[in-house]
């Protein structure tokens, strides 16, 4: 009775939005009324649509995150091995705008299937948990598979499907005995599509989502989690929208769980592109001192570093960007060139070498290597996720790991020779800045002075941001003036939305968006969790259209 499907592929571009002029002298086009004159005029030029186009109906699969939570919450007593452990990664982790495409496939279905029947096993060995009756009371057989069915399916669920399952499960105790048949039927529900895959497709005549759907919608998207695990009930969701205030409520009190402060910790590294500790490929022949051991403590810095300016309750991008102070153990003294601490602790760091999470070596390292800074590869990073400057692909037959490679000097003499000419000026007037700014870290993320025995030259000048030209001739200079601009926020912004919503954003999102700029923009507050309670809150974020 395994009824999982596959989700359909779809094949999406790759590719920023956004505009490269500053945003001033625009006409706001309707910007809020009550918002400062200036950046309601920079919001309209970046979210210049005004007309509100609700997304399409879709069904999504769950993430293997979202599938541990949920079980987790369904079989607390059953749950010892995780799907983070057992079921191969969907390739999402950086590309999270495609995240409504993830499906069940031959490399994904059968550990999958395989880690249900796991369950399933330590079920039959108690199944008083799940099933609380006598193998001859009908009655209750039916009202505790009701039960079970309705919270797995989370609300979502008619009554000739609770028929169908309970009709299982009275069935299988006289032929198998009680506890085999509770674990088959906890095998059969969630081996089901209605488990593993939820829906935003039923809406009332206004295209509002369901009680249940858009109760769902809400939970998944703030905190990876069902109505329950955030002290909500699936089975009841109408208590909790259907009020004047019960939608601002909710976002609220499910922004402030642990799970949706968890799931700001996981955009962070998906933002980041931060590694595994086993996933960096420097080479140890070039960068010995990169052992498993630091890999390890660079990555661990990194969430630790994520962790601590997160858990604070009102979380600002700014310490998270410029902050100069992290979690330095002994393993990474010697990439800080200073003295073993004795034990991991909160050091502050020279200020003239470090500024915020750009610039600690778990993030530097996963953008280097194998052998070099890779400028270039650092560039185009922050050309796509940080700054959100369209770029396209490179020209075919071009071969630029060749010409580097060919090339001498410093690798910024080396880069500078090579995308100097045409067809390579147009994306390296964009790509080259965010790379020569950080070439005073090495590939493994310690600071030096000299490339090729050469001093390092890490001035750069931009013209594209709102705030005027940016000269400067140090890396901490450069990503003050980067973090602090328009242009940087409203890239965050968008990031915020890719990620929490799974998939790229289009122009009938422009005033949703708009919205969340102008709240975390506000005054320069940076809070990071105001554009989350914007989208958790809009109307657009819950209501759907027909596919089009």
């Amino acid at each position: 009775m395994r009824e999982c499907g596959l989700a359909v592929l779809a094949a999406l571009a790759i590719g920023c939005v956004g505009v490269i002029g500053p945003a001033k002298g625009v006409d706001p086009g309707g910007g809020t009324p009550g918002r400062d004159s200036e950046l309601a005029v920079i919001a309209a030029r970046y979210f210049p649509g005004q007309v509100v186009a609700n997304p399409p109906k879709r069904i999504q699969r769950l993430t293997r995150t979202q599938l541990d939570v949920t079980t987790k919450t369904l079989l607390p007593a059953y749950y010892t091995t995780t799907a983070m452990d057992t079921f191969p990664p969907d390739p999402l982790q950086t590309n999270y705008e495609y995240a409504a495409n993830i499906s069940f496939n031959q490399n994904n279905f059968t550990p999958y299937t395989t880690w249900v029947d796991q369950l399933a096993a330590r079920v039959q060995a108690n199944s008083a948990s799940v099933i609380n009756c006598a193998a001859t009371d009908t009655t209750c057989l039916k009202t505790e598979s009701n039960k079970f069915v309705a919270r797995a399916f989370r609300g979502t669920v008619t009554d000739t499907q609770l028929d169908r399952y309970s009709s299982f499960l009275t069935a299988s105790v006289p032929l198998v005995g009680l506890s085999a048949a509770t674990a088959d039927l906890v095998n059969v529900t969630l081996t089901s599509p209605n488990y593993v895959f939820r829906d935003e497709v039923l809406t009332d005549s206004a295209g509002l989502l369901l009680p249940a759907q858009r109760l769902q919608n809400i939970t998944y998207t703030l905190a990876d989690a069902p109505p329950e695990t955030v002290a909500l009930s699936s089975v009841t969701p109408g208590a909790t929208l259907q009020t004047l205030d019960g939608v601002p409520k909710t976002v609220d009190q499910i922004l402030a769980t642990p799970e949706a402060r968890a799931k700001l910790m996981r955009f962070f590294a998906a933002w980041l592109e931060i590694k595994e500790p086993d996933e960096f490929i420097i080479a140890p022949s070039v960068f010995p001192e990169f052992t498993p051991a630091v890999a390890t403590a660079v990555v661990e810095e990194a969430r630790a570093f994520l962790n601590y300016q997160l858990s604070k309750a009102a979380p600002t991008l700014k310490d998270v960007t410029q902050s100069t102070e992290s979690f330095v153990s002994d393993s990474l003294a010697s990439i800080y060139a200073i003295a073993s601490p004795g034990t991991t602790k909160l050091v502050n760091l020279d200020p003239a070498q470090r500024l915020g999470i750009f610039t600690l070596p778990g993030v530097i390292a996963s953008h280097s290597g194998p052998t070099t800074t890779r400028l270039v590869k650092r560039g185009v990073f922050f050309t796509r996720k940080v700054m959100c400057l369209p770029l396209g692909q490179p020209p075919p037959n071009v071969d630029t790991a060749g010409v580097l490679a060919a090339a001498v000097g410093t690798e910024r003499q080396k880069v500078e020779s090579v995308t100097s000419v045409q067809p390579c000026t147009g994306c390296h007037s964009y790509i080259n800045p965010f790379g020569f700014m950080q070439e005073n870290y090495d590939a493994i993320g310690r600071w030096r002075t000299t490339d090729q025995g050469q001093p390092i030259d890490a001035s750069i000048s931009v013209d594209f941001l709102d705030e005027g030209r940016l000269s400067t001739t140090t890396p901490i200079d450069a990503l003050k003036g980067f973090t602090n601009s328009m242009r940087f926020k409203q890239c965050f912004v968008r990031q915020l939305f890719r990620f929490y919503m799974g998939r790229d954003e289009v122009p009938g999102d422009d005033p949703l968006l708009r919205d969340m700029f102008l709240k975390f923009a506000a005054s320069d507050a940076q809070a990071i969790v105001e554009p989350l309670r914007v989208l958790g809150t809009s109307s657009s974020f819950s209501q759907r259209s027909e596919v089009q």
